[in-house]
Formats: C-alpha cells, sequence, structure tokens
C-alpha cells in the first residue's frame, strides 16, 4: 500500500511493503516486511528481511531517516 515500483521489480509471495518507493531491478525475496522505505535500483532482498519495525535494528544495518525512512542499497545488503 502507498507504494511506488519501478519497472522491472519482482515481488514474491507472503510479502508485505507499506509506504515504499522502490527503484528499477529490485528483487524482494518471499515473506519479506517493509514499511517506509527507499530500495536503490538492483538491489536483492533476502528472505524474510524485516524493515521498518525496529528502529535501532534498521539504524545499525542501513540508512535512517529521523522521521523513519530507511535507505537500502546493494552494498549495505552485502553487509548483511
Amino acid at each position: 500500500t502507498n507504494a511506488v515500483f519501478f519497472s522491472n521489480v519482482r515481488v514474491h509471495s507472503f510479502c508485505s511493503i507499506d509506504q515504499a518507493v522502490v527503484l528499477p531491478g529490485v528483487t524482494i525475496a518471499r515473506n519479506c516486511r517493509l514499511h517506509k522505505v527507499v530500495l536503490d535500483r538492483g538491489c536483492k532482498l533476502p528472505e524474510g528481511l524485516v524493515v521498518g519495525e525496529d528502529a535501532a535494528a534498521d539504524a545499525a544495518r542501513f540508512e535512517r531517516t529521523e522521521g523513519g525512512v530507511v535507505l537500502i542499497t546493494r552494498e549495505m545488503l552485502a553487509k548483511l
């Protein structure tokens, strides 16, 4: 809900995506829960990734604004 998807985005089953901007070439694996995120182009999210529910965990893994929006890039995902 309330999401913008660019071209060539693949969302697998059982995902919940709310308030998101998903740039081209992104793959979101099964069972991901995403809230208030911006996904950079070419990201491949692992199965079961949860973002936007735990502010401390989000800030430790990704870039998070004071308003709670989380930016996820390929480089950040590579460090998981």
